[in-house]
């Protein structure tokens, strides 16, 4: 049985992937966290999973992690409080393609994106970094398959919440205009990168753009409103210079960029693979409709 080494493991991204691998059951799953004695990471070891710990910052622990591994599953991690979080990250994502090249991983799924500063001069850190981390993989010839992800369903509980603007009333603020916007539940990626890691032979050296849906942001307020009543969403109409000034948190003028370079359709997706790869996708209103109470839960703790 071959191993599966899951960079990320203790952030949801990472979570996702190693929870659907020890659910299929097809690889032992070693998990890399940050805190081998969280909750998440002893919730991980008693389903199952291997678990280390990392110091990117040491070759050597960054190769211990990947000994004796066949496959792997990356995604790098960016922090917007670090004096360069560009570079940051770029280390980070270097040093796991050079073990996983030292250690004959046989294939890498990486979570890539766009280059969005080069292509229209608009810094999107988050984005940029790991763009620059897959050129690298390329160069030296990793075996590996890159995962472009949309927007996630869960982030309108966390870093894009709606805005309370009243009683039962809340205001999306999504920069995204008339434009579509894909997007995805997190959760649903993990079975999506196990079945990438059951089928390496059709998806190496290949690109995998998710979606499993795709609306404007009033849109996705008019499926809110209707799952969650009597709570009312609208989309707020704000523009990207105003999100970025009105933004609680680090990296706002990155995530203002990721928006506008969504608007101009330089994202292409597909969902028709994102459904052959997870036959039990949800589209947003189902997803919304799965978690009505977790969702209520969630924004009248926020607002109370």
């Amino acid at each position: 049985m071959d191993t599966v080494t899951v960079f990320g493991a203790d952030v949801e991204e990472g979570h996702s992937v190693a929870v659907a691998l020890l659910q299929d059951g097809t690889f032992r799953v070693r998990v890399v966290v940050q805190d081998l004695n969280s909750p998440l990471a002893q919730r991980l070891k008693v389903s199952g999973a291997e678990t280390v710990g990392v110091d990117f910052n040491n070759s050597t622990s960054i190769q211990g992690a990947l000994k004796g591994a066949a496959k792997c599953f990356a995604v790098t991690s960016t922090d917007f409080t670090a004096a360069d979080p560009l570079q940051c990250e770029i280390q980070q994502g270097y040093g796991i393609a050079d073990a996983c090249k030292q250690n004959n991983i046989n294939h890498l799924v990486f979570w890539g994106s766009h280059h969005v500063h080069r292509r229209y001069g608009l810094p999107a850190r988050h984005m940029d970094a790991k763009a620059c981390i897959n050129d690298y993989m390329n160069e030296i010839a990793l075996p590996k398959t890159e995962l472009i992800i949309p927007f996630f369903y869960e982030h309108f509980l966390t870093s894009f919440k709606p805005v309370q603007a009243g009683l039962d009333c809340y205001k999306i603020a999504i920069p995204m205009g008339e434009t579509a916007m894909d997007s995805i539940s997190i959760k649903q990626v993990g079975p999506i990168v196990t079945a990438i890691l059951k089928h390496s032979h059709n998806w190496i050296r290949k690109s995998c753009l998710l979606s499993a849906d795709k609306m404007r942001i009033d849109e996705y307020a008019a499926i809110l409103t209707k799952h969650l009543h009597p709570k009312q969403f609208k989309d707020s109409r704000i523009s990207v210079r105003t999100f970025v000034e009105d933004y609680k948190g680090p990296g706002a003028e990155d995530f203002g960029n990721m928006f506008e370079f969504w608007k101009k359709g330089a994202q292409k997706t597909n969902a028709a693979i994102t459904s052959s790869l997870c036959p039990e996708i949800q589209r947003f209103s189902e997803w919304v409709s799965a978690n009505r109470e977790f969702i209520i839960s969630t924004l009248e703790k926020e607002s109370s």
